[in-house]
């Protein structure tokens, strides 16, 4: 009977130190986990993500001191193990694992040892451990897809394709494709590199899977990690709030260039061969969106860009020259004047400005410089004047000067030209721009005269804060995407460095330059559309803007189901011949068909999530870059 009662003594002392140790160790373990894959999102260090785990471990299981560990490490092709053993003989187990498409994943095994009570007495021999496992993923491109398809359509009975590309040609996309539906590529071919989710295929004909990231054809060779088809997962709708509009009713879009955000009752339909500039915030399209012919774009440029190669030569596609005649230019001339310039071969480029406003705060804009022309100064013409052909959506242009007369700088801010306001470009009459004086064309032009107030002491200073005399100016363009297309922006830097004007643009709220991510993207703009309109861009125009980190890079939003009324319209994005929406695409319970690989030229595409998607014509390059121009992305998650 004493073997009865200290047995059944160990069973429920012993028994419930055990099934709470158990708990305890879980609860640790599993805290572990997220804490590695968190840390992992924020450096993305394989290393500083195991010293966080193994830390953090310590301090919930309530094991005090640092453990020892071995060396922590990244994994390659294999996973990379960590053990770390703690003072009363704990072990903490993390196998990372590099998966490519799916993200970075730790897999944590936990030991401690049961020291038993009554238990001991009925036994003999090493004491039990108790165990518990835990896994945690994140940056899994799933979770922020470069297309994905809401509907069920062709899976479990239901009728029709959630993702279709039935016209034949090359698809190509970097990311991942998501769909609750069939995906049918009829005599097309989707060449992915990353990972494809066909709820109810275990195989989608036509597609070839690559090399994530670098897109290379398979057999993969470390970093690049090979993409699979995966079924059974169903995607749901990440319910993204509806948008904040500000800036009240605005009529109508007539000849102005430059239009404003707000609620717009009426269809812009824009027409053939003009240009407009969008002034940053949130548009609402009641009664729908059309492009006919226009471009339409939030990107400040400055006049005359330069070749990449080049900064002496224009580059041969110029931005606003897309669909219209509507670049800007600007001339330094030599002229009579009282305050002598010293004489000599003097070098100039020029940026455009712009003061946008976002919560009722100023963040300052200012593109990247033009080409760069030359004037000499000697004799009686003792000044530069500066003439500019005005460029869509320039308030003011800074003028860059460079002593030394070469094109390769030092360039230092010698003056700023201000367009005054009660210049308003038009529409009316583009057909000669750019022109540098008189009224042949209707973006207007201005003039300024420098002379040795402005550069008899200029110095260059690269230490001197944006819009002080003798600044640099900001970095320049970067090479087209393709020989027909204009330049791109400079890629994101640590500031000064780096854009200053569009996507690549951060700021603390406040209007303080910072490294990306950060608050604030001056200039963006986002489209809503509420149940009852739609985006119908015909293949004689273009729109090219970019969202930014104050609306969650949310550049199209047409409500869903989760937000009613749901917008179940039929859009269609087409382009003329360069087109980009730099931002995420959610339009959750409508369609979208896109008609021509121009509609997404670009590598800064937040990705597309629609009820259904079509894709006809010539099919698109879509590299999908969600995690900097996408929704913030998911968190890390427990996967096991």
């Amino acid at each position: 009977m004493l073997a009865v009662v200290v047995g059944m003594a160990a069973l429920a002392i012993d028994g419930s130190r055990a099934y709470a140790l158990r708990r305890d160790l879980q609860s640790s373990v599993d805290a572990a986990a997220l804490a590695a894959a968190d840390r992992f999102q924020q450096t993305n260090s394989y290393t500083s993500a195991e010293q966080a785990a193994s830390n953090l471990f310590g301090i919930d299981a309530r094991l005090y001191g640092l453990p020892s560990c071995s060396p922590y490490g990244t994994p390659g092709a294999t996973p990379f193990t960590v053990t770390c053993t703690y003072s009363d003989g704990s072990t903490l187990t993390d196998v990372a694992s590099d998966l490519g498409p799916q993200g970075g994943q730790f897999s944590f095994t936990a030991a401690r040892t049961l020291a038993l009570q009554f238990g001991r007495i009925l036994m003999s021999g090493t004491p039990p451990k108790i165990v518990a496992t835990s896994s945690g993923g994140v940056d899994n491109l799933r979770d922020s897809p470069t297309i994905e398809a809401l509907d069920s359509a062709g899976c479990g009975g239901v009728p029709g394709t959630a993702f279709s590309a039935p016209s034949g040609g090359t698809l190509t996309v970097v990311g991942d494709i998501v769909s609750n539906g069939s995906i049918s590529l009829g005599s097309s071919t989707a060449l992915v590199a990353g990972d494809v989710y066909a709820r109810c295929q275990a195989s989608v004909p036509g597609v070839v899977l690559e090399c994530y990231p670098s897109g290379n054809a398979t057999p993969c060779t470390y970093p690049d990690v090979a993409g699979a088809t995966r079924s059974g997962y169903q995607a749901v709708d990440p319910v993204y709030p509806l948008p904040v509009v500000t800036g009240g009713g605005q009529p109508k879009p007539g000849s102005n260039v430059v239009i404003s955000a707000g609620v717009y009752a009426s269809n812009p339909a824009f027409a053939n061969g003009l240009c407009y500039f969008l002034g940053g915030g949130v548009y609402e399209w009641q009664g729908g969106y059309t492009n006919n012919g226009a471009f339409v774009s939030n990107e400040l440029k400055p006049p005359d860009e330069p070749r990449v190669s080049d900064n002496t030569k224009p580059a041969q596609h110029q931005f606003w020259d897309v669909d219209a005649n509507c670049s800007g230019s600007f001339l330094p001339v030599a002229v009579p004047g009282a305050d002598r310039i010293p004489n000599g071969t003097w070098a100039f480029v020029l940026t455009s400005t712009r003061t946008t406003t976002y919560n009722g705060l100023p963040y300052v804009r200012e593109s990247a410089p033009s080409m760069c022309r030359t004037v000499s100064v000697n004799g009686a013409n003792s000044n530069v004047q500066i003439q500019v052909s005005n460029v869509p959506g320039a308030t003011a242009y800074n003028i860059y000067a460079a002593p030394s007369g070469s094109c390769n700088g030092p360039f230092g801010l010698a003056d700023v030209l201000t367009v005054p306001v009660t210049v308003t470009p038009q529409n009316n009459s583009l057909k000669n721009c750019p022109v540098l004086s008189g009224p042949g064309c209707s973006l207007g032009n201005e003039s300024l005269t420098l002379d040795g107030s402005d550069l008899g002491s200029l110095l260059p200073n690269s230490l001197a804060p944006p819009g002080m005399t003798g600044s640099y100016p900001p970095s320049s363009e970067t090479a087209p995407l393709r020989a027909n297309l204009a330049n791109e922006n400079p890629a994101r830097a640590t500031p000064p460095a780096g854009d200053r004007a569009n996507e690549n643009q951060c700021d603390l709220v406040g209007g303080v330059r910072t490294t990306c991510p950060s608050a604030v993207t001056p200039g963006a703009a986002e489209f809503y559309l509420p149940s009852g309109s739609c985006i119908n861009d015909t293949a004689g125009g273009d729109n090219y803007f970019f969202s930014g980190y104050q609306y969650d890079w949310l550049m199209i939003y047409e409500p869903g189901a989760s937000t009613p009324p749901a917008n179940t319209c039929s859009n269609f994005l087409g382009a003329a011949t360069d087109s980009a929406s730099i931002g995420l695409v959610y339009t959750p319970s409508a369609s979208i068909t896109i008609s021509k690989a121009s509609t997404f030229r670009t590598d800064e595409l937040g990705g597309i999530i629609a009820d259904t998607i079509t894709m006809t014509g010539q099919l698109p390059t879509i590299i999908g870059d969600p995690a900097d121009y996408g929704p913030v992305p998911p968190a890390a998650r427990l996967v096991s």
